[in-house]
């Protein structure tokens, strides 16, 4: 791991970045009605402190989304956990899914919820939620894909209904377990950057996906946006890191042609506190997957900028050359490709793994669906602010001193 200097050390200034109270957007809903499904008697969750002798039984209802695969190779690795039944609409998806965990396609999601102990949603947006009420009624802890609902009222419900039943729930957000992402948070929390005016923060779809996954992207009965879809992982890295957003102003672009069901170009500012943070998002980049996504937060003592993934960051003291923690050399790109293949593995991991710690009630979920609802919330403020029209400079009246020498 190559390291510069070390950090300044000495007196530092606690950020001003706090998070305020979070305005819940959940409303009251009433408790499941008696006589509906629940969890069946002879497999009690394990309640806290209790001993884990057994493997947590896995459903895994929905496993079409692209993160499918990768969050059952966490589940399948870890060996708390074992997968024990699956179900898709698409039954050509479901018995190739099946057939690759060595485990049994189930005709419906009701059958898939026997004898289970929690549930894994991982298909289409559009089916998500019913699929996520079929586990909460039963009693059953549920692991929720993103964005796990095409709006942030229908996740809300979900988050509630969660809430209401006493179930554990968790969003697949696993940008967050990024050794970047917690570096930075630990920054944050220590004071290093000072008073923290300003962060920008980038993520993207590459353009070569419009080409490979374009059964996935362009479908607008699935995806709502491309911002919504991608971008919402930045959004989640942002709440963590620095709190709710007060005020949101957006725009975008969205060009004649192209295979997006949204925008094709996005870029937010947002007023979290004290500081001005930015999101900005293309549909098109040239880059492969991940590579450009992170962010900069800048404080009148440091700056620190960080990367996803490879887990890198720098943080700058005031000289010229910034402290950098990075797993691999910059311009080595065997060891960049073979680095991000080995921490998506284990971002995963991370995810999967708090998933069971939390049914286990070792710790609480880190990213509940009720979070997941706000994320989405956030989301739609900034769509809808794309909506206000903005000053024209070309109409904007000039001042009189203006043209002054």
């Amino acid at each position: 791991m190559a390291r510069g200097s070390r950090t300044r050390r000495g007196a530092r200034r606690r950020s001003r970045a706090r998070q305020p109270a979070r305005r819940s957007l959940l409303r009251p809903r009433p408790r499941p009605a008696p006589g509906s499904a629940r969890r069946p008697p002879s497999h009690p969750r394990p309640s806290r402190g209790d001993p884990v002798t057994a493997p947590l039984r896995l459903a895994f209802l929905g496993v079409t989304h692209p993160h499918a695969a990768a969050w059952a190779d966490a589940a399948h690795a870890d060996p708390r956990t074992t997968i024990v039944a699956v179900h898709d609409p698409d039954t050509v998806a479901g018995r190739a899914f099946a057939t690759r965990y060595d485990t049994s396609a189930r005709p419906t999601s009701g059958d898939a919820l026997r004898e289970v102990d929690a549930v894994v949603v991982d298909g289409r947006n559009d089916e998500a939620v019913a699929f996520a009420l079929a586990a909460i009624d039963a009693g059953l802890p549920v692991f929720v894909e993103k964005t796990g609902a095409r709006t942030a009222a229908e996740l809300a419900d979900v988050g509630e209904r969660a809430r209401a039943a006493g179930v554990v729930s968790q969003m697949g957000y696993f940008a967050r377990y990024s050794d970047a992402v917690e570096r930075t948070a630990r920054t944050l929390a220590d004071g290093t950057l000072g008073d923290l005016y300003l962060a920008r923060f980038h993520s993207a779809i590459p353009h070569q996906a419009w080409r490979t996954m374009a059964h996935w992207f362009a479908d607008g009965t699935n995806v709502v946006t491309p911002f919504m879809e991608a971008g919402c992982h930045m959004v989640d890295v942002v709440r963590h890191l620095l709190g709710e957003p007060e005020e949101i102003r957006a725009t975008r672009v969205r060009r004649p042609g192209t295979p997006s069901p949204g925008e094709d170009a996005l870029a937010a500012t947002m007023r979290i506190g004290g500081t001005v943070a930015t999101i900005d998002f293309t549909a098109h980049e040239a880059d492969p997957w991940n590579t450009a996504w992170g962010g900069e937060l800048f404080g009148d003592a440091a700056t620190l900028r960080f990367h996803i993934t490879p887990a890198r960051t720098a943080l700058g003291t005031g000289t010229h050359v910034p402290d950098v923690i990075s797993p691999v050399a910059h311009d080595d790109a065997d060891a960049i490709r073979a680095c991000m293949a080995t921490e998506n593995v284990e971002l995963m991991r991370r995810g999967m793994s708090a998933f069971v710690d939390a049914v286990h009630g070792t710790a609480p979920s880190p990213v509940d669906v009720a979070d997941g609802a706000r994320t989405l919330a956030v989301i739609e403020a900034a769509l809808a602010s794309c909506e206000v029209p903005g000053t024209n400079p070309a109409v904007h009246p000039i001042s009189a001193s203006a043209g002054a020498p």
